[in-house]
């Protein structure tokens, strides 16, 4: 069967617009790490997007802040600047905050072409949002998911494991969530320190700990097998690789996090195939992934399998043009 070709996304981002306060983990122009673009040019950006990919599935995503959370008229002027420039497999995706999600909300955004609302829930457990200064419940978090579904538009659900008051206990309630809404798809971003934000502070003061990069990356390897299982796409795991570290103080970010997550399922893979002392037969790909990041997970194998050994596999014809 022909695979459905990826849909096409042209982001404009809106740092914090709309939003009604700042969350003590969040500075989303520092995450952006870009100069920010004045909003007449990317607009302009956009047009030319939908123009030169008329035909294809493709969708202008307002990310960055809480979309519906903007004035009417504000939301208005930017959905009416595009809106003509969209043909039946173009639309609009937005993000935004689960309070700001009603039926009126929900009846604007269809009207409006938005097909697509990615909800920062960030938690779904009431003591990890209350630690997290997140105003809102479990039961209006999961209200406004299954609105959105009811209306038959596309949910995205982002989470961010490691907020403060996160357990285990808390991570198993989240994904019975996930896998009871089975949201369209799930973004996760581990909880890191940015310099300045309220989050810092704590962290400065003893009254919070980060994941560390290996907790980060086992919390989402354990997260791909659930989703998997459920049916639910993750498209994203880690802050963008292209923000400025300097912005950084603590935390489990890597430039490469999401390529860590597949190697840690690989490894869960081995240690289920062979036991200790053994030769591990390695195809070019796992291959590459083992000995990736200055062969960070070879150690983390032969932890796991002491005595083990890695041994490439070769193919008949790499073996033949060898032999020439």
């Amino acid at each position: 069967m022909r695979k459905k070709p990826k849909t096409l996304i042209f982001p404009i981002f809106l740092p914090m617009q709309g939003c009604k306060e700042r969350c003590i983990y969040c500075d989303q122009n520092l995450i952006a790490s870009e100069e920010p673009i004045h909003a007449a040019q990317q607009l302009e950006q956009a047009r030319s997007f939908l123009q030169a990919h008329s035909g294809k599935e493709r969708q202008v995503a307002f990310y960055g802040g809480t979309f519906t959370g903007l004035e009417q008229g504000k939301r208005d002027a930017l959905i009416s600047a595009l809106k003509g420039y969209l043909d039946e497999e173009a639309s609009f995706r937005i993000s935004t905050h689960p309070l700001f999600i009603d039926e009126d909300i929900i009846r604007w955004c269809k009207e409006s072409g938005i097909k697509t609302i990615e909800l920062g829930i960030q938690d779904f457990d009431e003591a990890v949002l209350r630690a997290s200064g997140r105003n809102y419940t479990t039961e209006e978090a999961v209200r406004a998911c299954e609105q959105i579904k009811a209306a038959g538009l596309q949910l995205g659900v982002q989470l961010m494991p490691g907020l403060p008051g996160a357990s285990f206990q808390s991570m198993a309630f989240n994904q019975t969530q996930v896998e009871k809404l089975k949201p369209n798809f799930l973004r996760l971003y581990p909880v890191i320190v940015i310099r300045g934000t309220v989050l810092h502070q704590m962290w400065l003061r003893g009254e919070y700990q980060p994941l560390s990069l290996e907790e980060a990356v086992d919390q989402c390897a354990s997260w791909q097998q659930v989703c998997e299982r459920a049916g639910v796409k993750i498209i994203k795991m880690g802050l963008p690789s292209q923000m400025d570290q300097s912005s950084i103080v603590a935390g489990p970010w890597h430039p490469a996090f999401g390529q860590l997550v597949q190697t840690e399922l690989l490894l869960r893979t081995l240690e289920q195939k062979y036991e200790p002392d053994s030769i591990i037969k390695l195809d070019k790909n796992q291959w590459a992934l083992i000995m990736a990041n200055n062969k960070m997970y070879l150690e983390v194998l032969q932890r796991r399998l002491p005595g083990c050994q890695v041994e490439l596999i070769v193919s008949d014809s790499a073996k033949a043009r060898q032999s020439k």
